[in-house]
């Protein structure tokens, strides 16, 4: 699962949490990387800034045994402890610390990050201060796994929506197709009628020159990607006069290229 982009302002907001929710000296907290290793970098409560930017290696120190684990870990002295290796000890007396839990926050059966609550002090973490670290860790996935939802869902109503944009756009070229191909001009007109009905208001308000027909539909048919041979073809043209209707499309419309010529039309409300 693709982590949200705002991952670091999560974990700011959720160690500002952590902290006023149990008043310890520091909270903080770290980005897992794709190696499993772990890199500390959002931090509420003072700090010398020993550990800001540490990267703690895969199952070394409290922090990299916890991701490791998977599981809380949670020691009242640190440097006494012998279930951690020590090789941090330099950065965690430099900050001052005693007695600090991690919690990992676990997105898809995978460490996506660790929390930290920290006393400088003599005090313990014990279970209000590991209960309080857990909720957090806990409340910091459901946030993540929502996100991750929410944002899988616009994306498909996008292509949804980019979808039913393409076959209004096949519907109204095949309508003006159909049209030149009729020979009752009131049935033609019914066509080019419900063609137009296809088309949204414009959002350019540029005044233009109004297209002809056979210009509409020669723009409509290149806005399908048709090369000039194929849009002969279906409206029973030469290549000649098709490059002459573009031409004249493309200049009405103050436009260098096909596609621009495409793209304005849209604006204007012209083309679906």
């Amino acid at each position: 699962m693709k982590i949200a982009d705002d991952l670091p302002h999560r974990l700011d907001r959720t160690a500002e949490r952590v902290r006023r929710a149990t008043g310890v000296s520091l909270a903080f907290a770290g980005s897992v990387t794709p190696a499993d290793d772990l890199v500390l970098g959002n931090f509420a409560g003072p700090t010398v800034g020993a550990l800001r930017g540490a990267v703690l290696r895969h199952g070394e120190g409290l922090g990299g045994r916890a991701v490791a684990s998977r599981r809380p870990i949670a020691v009242n002295d640190y440097f006494s402890c012998d279930q951690i290796t020590h090789r941090y000890d330099l950065i965690i007396r430099a900050e001052g610390i005693r007695s600090i839990a991690a919690v990992p926050v676990v997105v898809d059966r995978r460490p996506i990050a660790l929390m930290y609550a920290a006393f400088r002090t003599d005090e313990i973490v014990g279970d209000r201060i590991q209960d309080g670290l857990k909720d957090e860790a806990r409340a910091l996935e459901q946030e993540l796994v929502t996100a991750h939802a929410l944002r899988g869902s616009q994306e498909e109503k996008d292509a949804d929506l980019g979808s039913l944009r393409e076959r209004v756009r096949e519907a109204y070229t095949e309508l003006r197709t159909l049209g030149r191909r009729v020979s009752d001009p009131a049935l033609e007109r019914a066509l080019h009628d419900i063609a137009q009905r296809l088309t949204e208001p414009g959002t350019d308000k540029r005044p233009l020159d109004d297209l002809t027909r056979r210009e509409l539909d020669v723009l409509a048919l290149a806005s399908c990607g048709l090369p000039n041979k194929t849009i002969a073809e279906r409206l029973g043209l030469t290549s000649q006069t098709v490059k002459s209707y573009m031409k004249s499309a493309m200049s009405k419309l103050h436009a260098t290229t096909r596609l621009e010529a495409v793209v304005i039309a849209r604006r204007a409300g012209l083309l679906p």
